[in-house]
């Protein structure tokens, strides 16, 4: 994985945990070669980590 693909995919990452826009930073990624399917699996990744976050501090609440 580049460079490239790393920062973008912290990009993405920082975008899901503020619920913003992603389709920009999905072309982005898509140009830069990674396929539709790595995309969503590491998007599927970060809503599971989130999800379990906030269930976490629910319960802690």
């Amino acid at each position: 994985m580049s460079a490239d693909q790393q920062r973008l995919l912290r990009q993405l990452e920082g975008c899901m945990r503020q619920c913003r826009a992603r389709s920009d930073i999905r072309w982005q990624l898509a140009q830069a070669g990674m396929t539709t399917d790595d995309i969503w699996a590491f998007e599927r990744t970060v809503r599971r980590q989130i999800r379990e976050e906030r269930t976490g501090r629910r319960a802690a609440a």
